[in-house]
């Protein structure tokens, strides 16, 4: 039996399949609103990280070398995640300027890998890779600050989308693997 348990219970991940793609189309519908919220939560969550760093540095790490640069990483963290909570438009555009350099940088270097591995088989793959990494990122930066609009609700939507319909098709085929296993048993 390849699924396992998820055959019994195929019925609770086709559930969240639904859910997950539900929710990415929902945000694509808002996508400014989704942008501005994600980074606004990212910013909640690095203010607990680092709340929790400066914790551990004066608690657990004080007597260590690097103590006081865990206390001093945490407060990083939380100014950085107050940023996030109190400006997040700011905090967005800027964001999505860095993730638009970011996609440049890394598409580039994924085309130059392409080049110097031309005798590794899919290697065109690769460089087209590459090519639209580039090609996503220029589109972003190009549009920048109208990118901060879309670009990372995008994001967010099409992961929710893409996970929800790898759930459902999981879970649809954990259904009939099950289905059959129970027939063939009953005879």
């Amino acid at each position: 039996m390849k699924f396992g348990e998820v055959g019994k219970n195929w019925v609770w991940m086709l559930g969240l399949g639904i859910l997950f793609t539900t929710l990415g189309i929902a945000g694509l519908l808002v996508l400014p609103l989704l942008s501005i919220t994600s980074v606004a939560l990212f910013g909640a969550f690095m203010m607990l990280a680092g709340a929790l760093q400066i914790v551990q540095g004066i608690t657990k790490a004080r007597e260590w070398k690097s103590g006081g640069l865990h206390v001093i990483m945490g407060l990083v963290y939380v100014l950085g995640g107050l940023f996030a909570i109190v400006n997040p438009v700011l905090a967005t555009a800027i964001y999505t300027l860095l993730l638009g350099l970011s996609l440049i940088t890394i598409g580039t270097i994924r085309i130059a890998v392409a080049f110097q591995n031309k005798d590794v088989g899919q290697w065109g793959l690769m460089a087209l890779s590459g090519f639209f990494t580039v090609l996503l990122g220029t589109l972003i930066v190009l549009q920048w600050p109208w990118s901060s609009l879309w670009a990372v609700g995008l994001f967010v939507s099409l992961d929710l989308i893409m996970s929800g319909a790898s759930f459902v098709a999981i879970a649809l085929s954990a259904k009939i693997e099950y289905d059959a296993t129970r027939n063939a048993a009953r005879g």
